[in-house]
């Protein structure tokens, strides 16, 4: 899908960009990383021909990039990046269209579109279209920036830093989403960041760039395993086996957990607890709402008078997640488990501690 052929980029007697080979099959998630000043990004802007390349050639459905338009050629990739470059004078709704009114895209065309991605970056259509970007957080603007990224349905996606500009909360929510956006969309991805952990958890393949030169690209598991310089070792850390957690889904470690319903009775919640000391708990639709403890069912009346109650974004973590984050999910809470939750937040199971442990000591055997 796309091809680097020894792509070198001069800016007088600086090489930013140095004989760059490498290629990203479709549907592929290949993330570029290195210190700051590898030529991560130039690499990004050059494919697009934002910057021209000064030798070497780039490729895409075997069609030389350089022979095409630049215009044409921006049109059939979305980009996106860590500002977001919204228009401020536009709404989201016009943001999303930018591009497909300049394909000339029938109104009705575009606002079904617009419709689709918000509800596809988890937005409510009715209550983004019409805001302006100074009414929105700093993650609601990124995923609009994903939104109008992916407008016109192209089929290669480059993002320059695009979790990079908000909380780590909010980033490894978005980066749950961006995993369950390429899993039903599978575009082709080149994304940019200096984030390894983030690296590791999205790519299909990463690839390590120092002084404008590729040192290693593999995927994530073979980079943390076999590291192929003292750069490389060195840039992962000696913490590789912890970094592997980000590579590992927690599908398959989702073990069913005692949860019992908001209004059950004492002999309900004993029954269902058995000889644990914690359940979760959920209302009548499944959905997660908080946890109690049995040591304090004998001084309460009900359910909603015991449990505690706190915010299901920080305690719990999505099905798609990682080990990692449902490691530091638990440290971050105290917990020695932490419930698993669908996209509609309903109680699916939990991880345990336990289970994080066996695993580190499997990849370390």
């Amino acid at each position: 899908m796309i091809r680097l052929q020894r792509v070198t980029k001069r800016y007088g007697d600086t090489i930013a960009v140095n004989e760059l080979s490498l290629e990203v099959n479709q549907g592929e998630v290949c993330i570029l990383i290195g210190p700051s000043g590898c030529g991560k990004t130039t690499t990004l802007r050059m494919i697009n021909r934002l910057i021209e390349v000064t030798s070497g050639h780039i490729f895409v459905n075997g069609q030389e990039t350089s022979q095409i338009k630049p215009e044409k050629l921006r049109q059939s990739i979305g980009y996106a990046i860590q500002s977001v470059g919204l228009f401020p004078h536009l709404t989201v709704a016009a943001n999303i269209a930018v591009v497909p009114e300049l394909l000339h895209w029938e109104k009705d065309r575009i606002t079904r579109r617009i419709e689709e991605l918000l509800a596809l970056v988890n937005l409510n259509p009715r209550e983004y279209a019409g805001k302006y970007p100074s009414q929105l957080s700093g993650g609601e603007a990124q995923r609009i920036g994903v939104a109008r990224a992916l407008a016109a349905n192209p089929p290669i996606l480059l993002m320059d830093e695009p979790f990079g500009a908000v909380d780590p909360l909010t980033r490894q929510k978005l980066q749950s989403q961006f995993i369950s956006i390429q899993q039903k969309l599978k575009k082709t991805i080149i994304l940019v960041t200096h984030d390894l952990n983030e690296a590791i958890r999205l790519a299909d393949r990463i690839a390590i760039m120092e002084s404008g030169k590729l040192v290693q690209y593999d995927t994530p598991q073979v980079i943390l395993s076999r590291p192929a310089n003292k750069f490389v070792h060195d840039f992962v850390g000696t913490d590789r086996a912890l970094k592997r957690l980000s590579s590992i889904s927690i599908e398959g470690f989702v073990k069913p957990a005692p949860s019992v319903m908001i209004d059950a009775s004492n002999r309900e919640i004993a029954s269902v607890i058995g000889y644990r000391r914690y359940a979760w708990v959920v209302d009548k639709n499944g959905k997660l709402l908080g946890w109690l403890d049995r040591t304090n069912l004998n001084e309460a009346t009900s359910v909603r008078e015991t449990m505690v109650q706190g915010d299901i974004e920080e305690i719990a973590i999505p099905n798609n997640a990682t080990l990692h984050e449902a490691l530091a999910r638990m440290l971050g809470q105290g917990f020695k488990s932490i419930p698993v939750v669908d996209e509609k937040g309903k109680f699916i199971g939990e991880v345990t501690l336990s289970d994080v442990e066996a695993a580190t000591a499997e990849m370390e055997s």
